[in-house]
């Protein structure tokens, strides 16, 4: 047994981060009786606020204003109901083994799991009987565990009904990292993944303080007393009881406990959390602050600095703003007045103040982009230095783009921690997102300003601090740094004329309207709505990640398909979730995908790649679409070009044809609630999946919204393979696992190399339909083997249907499978 601190009631304390919850809820279990009945009192009735509700009777060895709790020390599992029964389809029946386990005298449930989604364990209803109202909050110590299973979810579960009645608050734990908190539930036997919520990642084996909270309609869910999100749902009214629900992830759980949903816990919240590298004299860090009390009234808060020498801190009502006076770091300390062992920090890196070189390097005319004296610079074009030998960045320094005409400093980029913001859109839309804007290539250093600094006819220098790359050498002399004296300096070009509806984009050429792909979709979206705008992208390679919004009959033709290249390392764990615009210019929240389309008709991309190129690795949410394309009825033109990712490639809504084109990846590269999205006449080709060459993947993953939509349909394509897949290692599709999706996928006329399995399709979850008909589900027509023999899919899965050429004829033409729309798209 551990050493009981002071008791704090649930609701009233934090974890310690540094301890797996040194201040856990075991000692509400074990320690109530050692404290003073002032604390209980202060803790579980809300200050300020009304008296709860009178509690439910105590369970045994609970501490007054806990209505049940469980902490496994009686070394048994009798008041759970393990593995019950009578799952529906979607719900599962779980297969793995519960124990009780015990580690350096603390004793959890612990699940391993088998190999099949499902309720683990729910409360016998004799043990819960004294919760007499469905307004409660449970809270629970979780670690997922790493194991070999091939999916994700561990769920907490509350008002639970029966196995096919529940909500619950999830946890996506996806091999070693995860970014989302998920709502689930189950009504009916249908089970429904409600709402999703992006969070810091959460990884295996390490301790979580889970609580899920139900008052009224009303469903919250917090980590480590951090609200991850809230939503509203009526569908299960009564208190039911407690449960555990997962789709093949072990775990150990400790320390539950149940009370009345008004004590909340105290929160403490920073809208700037983690680090802040600074610089002597930069601008200010403004961190908003957050703090409640259990009953919900605003806290106190107290904010110190470990070193004041090195950042000041000033405190204004809930504003705090930190101020870098010398080089060096600090730990910036907030902590609650309600609950001094709820703590946030900040870690502070403090530069030296940045200081204009007086070096000289001669003339810079050819080692410089734009090159000094230019008077045609590129208002949105790259910067680039070429130095003798390629340099390396550090992590520390700048550079800095001054106003030639007063000195007065326009922008700031730094080698780490960047964002930018694109828009914005016609109705006031930008695209935020963490991306690095300075890049080695070769000799040379690659700097992106940021969207929309820089003006047009307007005279700039480029300054560079000495501390910004380690042992550089330019012109032959060490680099040590770059300032006003050596004569970086250019004009901006005028603005293109403000009615072009016909754009070049060259990276390189001087005739050119702009040097990036955004920078034409920016003019493009200060255009009316349905007037066409015809991009032409000159051969080269473009660094961007892309937004475009509001604006339709867009299109974007490259000069050559293999060379012209737009791409980014962009990913889950770099931005999640996929998004196409908030309302506010904040460099975040714009999500994964290279190219964010939202609500634009008649989008063409004709004739260029676009890549993806993050590097799926262990540990990293690798999830990475190149084009998230989101709407109702617009649609999307893709031909004579090339889509290469790895993890969900592109992610389709509403209408869309790709024609002779390529689209690569490993696990649901396409996928999406397309209400029919026709690949004619093109590849979809599965590569190595780089954390594991020996695996194969899912090409689809179809979200479909109604059973009558056509889904996902593969015409008179080609399904290869990278050197490397392995035979028998990919399956056409695997499903959501949802009754609210539909499972519709068609492959008519198609040849399929070796790599795709006999089954065909994947049946963990198991698709809706259960089984397919000749308008909904997993269907394929003629599929043949790459040289064109019939392929014998006599090992396909029973949930999957062959089609009779009459079946088939809907899906025959570009016309039949856009006739709900009325769409004839032509090449």
């Amino acid at each position: 047994m551990r050493p009981v601190p002071a008791l704090r009631m649930a609701g009233c304390f934090s974890p310690n981060k540094g301890d797996v919850m040194a201040s856990s809820l075991r000692q509400i279990t074990r320690a109530a009786a050692t404290v003073s009945a002032a604390l209980l009192a202060a803790c579980a009735v809300p200050q300020g606020g009304s008296q709860p509700a009178a509690a439910p009777a105590a369970a045994a060895q609970c501490a007054p204003g806990i209505w049940f709790c469980e902490n496994f020390e009686s070394g048994t599992l009798a008041r759970w109901d393990l593995l019950p029964a009578g799952g529906a389809a979607t719900i599962g029946k779980a297969d793995g083994v519960a124990i009780v386990k015990t580690e350096a005298g603390n004793s959890f449930m612990q699940y391993d799991a088998g190999q099949s989604k499902g309720v683990v364990a729910a409360l016998k209803s004799e043990a819960f009987a004294g919760v007499k109202t469905a307004d409660y909050f449970v809270e629970a110590r979780i670690k997922p565990i790493n194991n070999q299973t091939s999916n994700k979810f561990l769920c907490l579960l509350g008002r639970y009904q029966d196995v096919n009645n529940w909500y619950g608050g999830c946890l996506n734990v996806q091999n070693s990292a995860s970014s989302k908190v998920e709502f689930h539930k189950a009504n009916g036997g249908k089970w429904l993944r409600a709402r999703q919520f992006p969070t810091r990642s959460i990884v295996n084996d390490q301790w979580y303080k889970l609580r899920m909270e139900m008052k009224g309609d009303t469903l919250s869910f917090y980590i480590d007393d951090d609200l991850t999100g809230s939503f509203t749902d009526a569908s299960i009214k009564g208190p039911g009881k407690l449960g555990l629900w997962l789709d093949n992830r072990s775990f150990a759980i400790d320390d539950i406990v149940v009370g009345d949903a008004r004590v909340k816990p105290v929160l403490l919240s920073l809208d700037q959390p983690g680090e802040w590298n600074g610089e002597v004299g930069g601008a200010e860090r403004v961190i908003e602050v957050s703090a409640t009390k259990t009953d919900s009234s605003a806290d106190s808060f107290s904010v110190v600095s470990s070193d004041p020498k090195v950042v000041a801190v000033t405190q204004h009502g809930n504003q705090v703003s930190l101020r870098a006076l010398s080089a060096g770091s600090a730990s910036i300390t907030f902590k609650s007045g309600s609950n001094p062992a709820l703590q946030r920090s900040v870690k502070a890196n403090i530069e030296p103040a940045f200081a204009l070189s007086a070096a000289s390097y001669g003339n810079l005319a050819k080692k410089t982009e734009p090159a000094a004296g230019s008077k045609a610079a590129y208002a949105d074009g790259e910067l680039a230095l070429s130095f003798d030998v390629p340099p390396v960045l550090n992590s520390i320094g700048s550079l800095r783009i001054f106003r030639a005409s007063d000195d007065q400093l326009v922008d700031v980029i730094r080698p780490k921690g960047e964002g930018n913001v694109f828009g914005p859109s016609p109705d006031g839309f930008y695209r935020g997102v963490n991306m690095p804007l300075m890049r080695v290539v070769g000799n040379k250093l690659v700097v992106r300003p940021h969207n929309g600094k820089l003006e047009y006819n307007t005279a700039y220098y480029v300054a560079l601090s000495d501390n910004l790359l380690k042992d550089a050498k330019l012109a032959g002399k060490p680099f040590t740094g770059l300032g006003k004296k050596a004569g970086w300096s250019f004009v901006t070009k005028k603005a293109p004329a403000a009615s072009l509806t016909r754009l070049t984009v060259d990276d390189d050429g001087s005739k050119a309207d702009y040097r990036s792909v955004q920078g034409a979709l920016d003019h493009a979206m200060k255009l009316p709505k349905e007037t066409p705008v015809s991009i032409s992208v000159k051969k080269g390679s473009y660094e961007e990640i892309l937004f475009l919004r509001g604006k339709d009959n867009v299109s974007i033709q490259g000069e050559s398909r293999e060379a012209t290249v737009i791409q980014f390392d962009n990913y889950e764990s770099l931005n999640t979730g996929l998004s196409i615009g908030m309302n506010k210019p904040v460099a975040s929240g714009g999500g994964r995908a290279v190219f964010a389309v939202g609500n634009a008709d008649m989008l063409v991309i004709d004739r260029l790649t676009l890549k993806n190129t993050h590097y799926k690795r262990l540990g990293v949410n690798g999830q990475a679409e190149t084009i998230f394309f989101m709407g109702d009825k617009e649609r999307l033109i893709a031909k004579n070009a090339n889509f290469i990712s790895r993890q969900d490639t592109l992610q389709l809504n509403a209408y869309s044809w790709f024609y002779n084109t390529l689209v690569a990846g490993d696990v649901d590269f396409i996928w999406g609630s397309s209400k029919a999205a026709l690949f004619e006449n093109s590849e979809i080709r599965t590569v190595v999946d780089s954390t594991d060459a020996s695996k194969g993947g899912y090409v689809l993953q179809a979200r479909v919204s109604t059973a009558a939509d056509k889904g996902y349909v593969f015409l008179n394509s080609r399904l290869t393979r990278e050197e490397g897949v392995p035979d028998g290692s990919t399956v056409l599709a695997r499903s959501a696992g949802s009754p609210n999706y539909f499972d519709n996928v068609v492959f008519v006329n198609s040849r399929m190399d070796k790599h795709i399995a006999p089954e065909g399709w994947w049946l963990n979850p198991l698709p809706n339909p259960a089984k397919a008909s000749e308008k909904a589900g997993w269907r394929e027509y003629a599929s043949a083997t790459l040289k064109g023999a019939p392929l014998n899919v006599g090992g396909r899965v029973a949930a999957a249907r062959g089609l009779s050429a009459a079946e088939a004829a809907p899906y025959a033409t570009r016309e039949q499978v856009f006739s709900a729309i009325g769409w004839a798209p032509k090449p």
